[in-house]
């Protein structure tokens, strides 16, 4: 079992977590590359602070956490509020006024989950407004985008403007330099290293590669 497993299953929690199963994995893949140097976190989606809990405990509260909701009540967590590394703000996340407020008074993230209100809208706001408020070596996950496929959220398959069809375009861009376009924008593809597919998540890996890739031939 990884570190996220043993704490989901068998630690004694100090607050309620809610995830599926399968995204310990997907954590422990994507986030162990920064244990042991003090990442810089955010969490959209506070909810009743468990997964904010279970952040610290795997960086073994050696990170800045931030977590943001529109709940007002989340800033009352009282184990939470007993941690200095773990700051609560209150905001919408498809507000753009709120997201450049809030990155006018944080540092750039290594780590961002968007765990909030799975709304078409919400995914893509929030992706917009942050992505580029991130370290080089960053990692964006958005999860539970099953929503996608869920009327209620605004999904449905292959519906336009869902987050899943949304981030299909990255596939474009992360091949951008093969395009034999010249007047392409690679902006993207020169900050970004990989992105990666799973159920219910959708994960951006950062790197700054200002460079074409390059093919040789070894004899």
């Amino acid at each position: 079992m990884n570190k996220f497993e043993k704490f989901f299953f068998n630690h004694r929690k100090k607050l309620e977590v809610f995830k599926w199963h399968h995204y310990l994995e997907i954590y422990d893949r994507h986030f162990k590359k920064f244990q042991g140097k003090n990442p810089v976190i955010l969490e959209i989606g506070v909810y009743k602070g468990g997964s904010l809990d279970m952040w610290n405990h795997y960086f073994d509260g050696q990170c800045t956490i931030y977590g943001v909701d529109i709940d007002p009540s989340c800033k009352d967590i009282p184990n939470i509020l007993q941690s200095d590394n773990i700051k609560i703000c209150i905001g919408s996340q498809d507000d753009k006024v709120f997201w450049e407020a809030f990155k006018g008074e944080t540092p750039k993230f290594d780590i961002i989950l968007d765990d909030g209100g799975h709304h078409m809208h919400q995914q893509i706001i929030s992706w917009q407004s942050l992505y580029d408020h991130m370290t080089d070596d960053g990692v964006y996950m958005c999860e539970d985008t099953h929503t996608s496929y869920w009327a209620e959220y605004s999904g449905g398959l292959k519906r336009p403007n869902t987050f899943v069809e949304f981030s299909k375009d990255w596939v474009d861009e992360l091949n951008a330099y093969h395009q034999r376009d010249p007047s392409k924008d690679l902006s993207f593809r020169q900050k970004t290293h990989s992105l990666h597919y799973y159920d219910s998540i959708v994960v951006l890996e950062r790197r700054k590669d200002t460079e074409p890739p390059l093919c040789s031939r070894q004899t």
